[in-house]
C-alpha cells in the first residue's frame, strides 16, 4: 500500500517598516574617528529600551562600528551623578553617546473598501464544457499600522559637544508593530551616522 505524505508548510506574515530622517552635522567635531559608541534607547518602555539598543548595536556592528547598549552598564533602576556616568564612559572608552529618543508612538488605522470581482471558470454542465461565472470578495475591514517619531543626538564625550542632530519618522504596515519599527530606525540611524561622519565640511 503505497502512503501519502503531506507537507505542511507553515505561511509566515512578515511587517516592514520605512524610515525618513533628517539631520544637521556639527562641523567642529570629527566624529569619523570614534572607536566606540554608547546607545541609549530613550524609552520609559524597558522592553521597546532593550530592543531598540540591541537593534541599533547590530546596526552599527554591521557598519563595522563598535557600539554597546547603555542598559548592559548603566542600570535602569539606579540614580547616578554626573560624574559617576562620566566615570562609565571612561573606563568603557566610549567617544560618542547616541541617545534615541521616542517622541510619539501610536496607531494608525485605514479603511480597506469591499470590492467584488466576476471570474469565469470552466466546468462541463450537462455534458458540454461551459464558462461559468463566480464572484469573489475582498476587503470591507480595516487594518492598523505603527507609527512613530524621534529625536536622535549624539554627544562627543571628550567636549560635551552635539555632533550631530536629527529626526526620524518611521511607518510600519499591517503586518508590523514597534520591533518592526525598531529594526528600520536602527538601520537608518547607522546609515546617516556613516554618511554624516564622512561629510568634510
Amino acid at each position: 500500500m503505497k502512503k501519502l505524505l503531506l507537507f505542511f508548510v507553515p505561511f509566515f506574515l512578515i511587517g516592514c517598516a520605512s524610515t525618513n530622517i533628517s539631520s544637521f552635522r556639527n562641523p567642529d567635531i570629527d566624529f569619523s574617528n570614534y572607536k566606540k559608541i554608547m546607545v541609549y534607547g530613550n524609552s520609559r518602555d524597558i522592553d521597546f529600551r532593550k530592543t531598540l539598543e540591541a537593534d541599533l548595536v547590530n546596526a552599527f556592528t554591521e557598519k563595522n562600528i563598535t557600539a554597546v547598549s547603555s542598559i548592559d552598564l548603566i542600570s535602569p533602576i539606579k540614580e547616578y551623578s554626573s560624574e559617576e556616568i562620566q566615570n562609565i564612559f571612561i573606563e568603557n572608552n566610549i567617544d560618542g553617546y547616541l541617545s534615541v529618543a521616542v517622541v510619539s508612538a501610536t496607531e494608525e488605522s485605514a479603511y480597506v473598501p469591499q470590492r467584488s470581482y466576476t471570474n469565469y471558470r470552466s466546468q462541463y454542465v450537462n455534458g458540454k464544457l461551459t464558462s461559468v461565472p463566480y464572484t469573489t470578495t475582498s476587503g470591507g475591514y480595516s487594518v492598523s499600522y505603527p507609527k512613530a517619531s524621534f529625536d536622535i543626538i549624539l554627544t562627543d564625550i571628550k567636549t560635551g559637544q552635539v555632533a550631530f542632530k536629527a529626526t526620524a519618522n518611521s511607518e510600519g504596515d499591517e503586518f508590523s508593530d514597534m520591533k518592526t519599527i525598531s529594526k528600520s530606525l536602527a538601520e537608518k540611524i547607522a546609515e546617516e551616522y556613516i554618511n554624516l561622519s564622512s561629510t568634510k565640511e
